[in-house]
């Protein structure tokens, strides 16, 4: 039997069926863009053999009118370089579709969110590490926003996890991307 495996299909059906669901009575969905930039630091077995490396990432935050919660469908890239102490023999390039749910208070100029979600990770394959290239992953982070005329600025901290098949079985493979970026 195929394994499940998401598509882009698969985001964008989702991505649709949240534009449906808005209640007509009670105003229209706000969308922005959101882009970032940023640190990404290794965690758990795979900070001993990768060092620190960036982030980037680019989606669009969705909100439904008196909701507390909005909707992030994002892309994002790592690179995290191969620490010369282990003699690494390549970097680790991670890619990822991912579908967030940020709370928001919407009370002031400074407005600290969590956010939480899911998503589909592909990454090469250095040293042989992996038995895979892709793997299902979650993550859960912290930020703030600081509202400065009609743009939303915001630094965030989240810690990444992917279910991978390593060549010694399966384990959760972390790092952490800390992003200051931009909601148009």
């Amino acid at each position: 039997m195929a394994a499940f495996r998401p598509t882009l299909s698969v985001a964008g059906a989702a991505c649709a069926a949240l534009f449906v669901c808005a209640p007509p009575a009670h105003g229209q969905w706000s969308a922005a863009p959101v882009v970032a930039l940023g640190a990404a630091i290794p965690g758990g077995s795979l900070r001993d053999v990768m060092a620190e490396g960036v982030t980037a990432k680019a989606g669009v935050w969705m909100r439904a009118p008196r909701v507390p919660v909005g909707i992030t469908a994002e892309a994002m890239f790592t690179h995290l370089r191969a620490d010369r102490r282990e003699a690494a023999d390549g970097a680790l390039q991670v890619g990822a579709m991912l579908v967030n749910v940020t709370s928001r208070r919407h009370e002031g100029r400074l407005d600290p969110y969590g956010t939480f979600g899911a998503g589909w990770y592909l990454f090469n394959n250095p040293e042989d590490r992996y038995r895979e290239r892709h793997a299902p992953g979650v993550n859960v982070g912290i930020g703030e926003v600081i509202a400065v005329g009609d743009r939303d600025y915001f630094v965030e901290v989240r810690l990444h996890a992917m279910y991978t098949a390593t060549t010694t079985g399966r384990a959760w493979t972390t790092f952490l991307p800390l992003m200051a970026g931009v909601r148009f």
